[in-house]
């Protein structure tokens, strides 16, 4: 009797829950709108299980080569964390990126990946991150002031000379003040700007198959002989411009024109009550001799930084959430308009079609898509890649020669010439 009170007992006492699993994610979509709507993601995967939880950290682009090397030294990484080509294969130097490979795989047995969405995450046959969503760059212009200036917005620039013709054409009728907008500091928004016009010039190839910088090419010089006579239609002040100044001067009328990437459609709607129909997109003009239909794409995915056992399920589970179709168009419309599918079962998802944004902005936004078959990544357009290509792309190089172009006067050739030795000394 006493022996079964002592179990009476015991059954009584509750056990206790586990408590959830907690991994750490760092993104570097810092605009608060895109903050928000990633914890609210997050929140919703976190409501949908009692497993894992996921502790969301904002990081910036401005910083995140440095910060993510102090927190791999400082034994503190995050458990995962959304990434380009170059910030993995700069975080793989450290030993610290884990293979990926089998979570790809499951992900392919339920979506359609669009090989381009894989490929500049593969390396020496094993994936390095989880594609996620891509970005391309269009040439963004006014319709309304195209039909100010008196040029058919229907027919928009498709080679250099079009694009020069268009520009005096809006200046000289005073359809706005300046044409369009060029940054020219030594950062990233003037990568994302120049790199467009090495593609279509044929100058997508940092490197040869060897890994040897061959940036000093002729078709680089005339992409940045180009860019310069661009900048030189810009608005003073526009040599230290970054992203939002560009947005702002195109929704104000102040220029008609950028090359520059999706975040046009979502900031247009928050910046102006204007109509959509007065917001164009179009593909990036070519040179009118030897050039190629092309453009500049940025792949976005998650890679898994922890190597304990015990993380990757939880990893799995998080990867897998956000590859259910109608997850992935949330992911998507974290900045609506401008993050582009990666499956083809995300870009029919009705959560994508039927955003407000997207739906408003459809052509430009189907633009994207077209444009971004087209695309190159800078630095992962040859294989085998250079696995210190990150020296290159996280100090922004591909701008540092702008720099100079703009603000000390170099020619385009001299530029380049300077912007490859350096490049060269990155990689030693």
């Amino acid at each position: 009797m006493v022996f079964a009170g002592v179990i009476a007992v015991a059954l009584a006492v509750p056990v206790r829950a586990q408590a959830p699993q907690t991994l750490s994610l760092w993104h570097m979509e810092a605009r608060p709108t895109r903050v928000k709507a990633i914890e609210d993601l997050v929140d919703a995967f976190n409501r949908s299980q009692g497993a894992v939880r996921v502790r969301v950290e904002v990081q910036s682009w401005a910083d995140v080569y440095m910060k993510i090397s102090a927190a791999v030294m400082a034994r503190r990484p995050p458990d995962m964390m959304f990434t380009t080509p170059d910030l993995t294969m700069d975080v793989r130097l450290t030993g610290t990126v884990q293979d990926v490979t089998a979570e790809v795989a499951e992900a392919r047995r339920g979506s359609r990946i669009y090989d381009a969405a894989l490929q500049p995450f593969l390396s020496e046959n094993k994936h390095w991150s989880v594609p996620l969503y891509n970005m391309a760059e269009v040439l963004w212009y006014r319709t309304d002031l195209f039909r100010r200036a008196g040029l058919d917005p229907r027919r928009p620039p498709r080679t250099w000379s079009e694009l020069l013709s268009a520009a005096a054409t809006i200046t000289r009728t005073g359809a706005a003040k300046h044409a369009i907008g060029v940054a020219g500091d030594w950062h990233l928004a003037t990568v994302q700007q120049i790199y467009p016009l090495m593609v279509v010039a044929k100058a997508e190839h940092l490197l040869d198959a060897r890994g040897a910088v061959i940036f000093d090419n002729p078709n680089t010089v005339r992409a940045f002989d180009m860019y310069q006579r661009l900048f030189k239609l810009s608005p003073p002040g526009s040599e230290a411009w970054q992203w939002d100044q560009a947005i702002a001067a195109l929704v104000a009328g102040e220029i008609a024109m950028v090359i520059e990437k999706g975040q046009y459609n979502e900031q247009w709607d928050l910046r102006t009550r204007l109509a959509a129909e007065n917001l164009g997109a179009a593909p990036v003009p070519i040179p009118d001799a030897d050039g190629q239909r092309g453009t500049a794409t940025w792949m976005n995915g998650i890679m898994l930084l922890n190597p304990d056992p015990k993380v990757r399920p939880g990893f799995r589970q998080f990867v897998e959430f956000l590859y259910k179709p109608a997850n992935m168009a949330l992911l998507l419309t974290v900045a609506p308009g401008f993050f582009l599918p990666v499956t083809e079962e995300a870009a029919r998802a009705r959560e994508l079609l039927d955003n407000p944004t997207v739906k408003a902005h459809w052509p430009k936004y189907e633009t994207m898509i077209e444009e971004s078959k087209h695309g190159r990544q800078l630095g992962f357009t040859r294989e085998p890649y250079n696995r210190y290509i990150g020296r290159i792309t996280g100090q922004n190089l591909v701008a540092w020669p702008a720099q100079l172009m703009i603000h000390e006067g170099l020619s385009p050739a001299e530029a380049v010439r300077r912007g490859a030795d350096r490049m060269r000394e990155a990689l030693r």
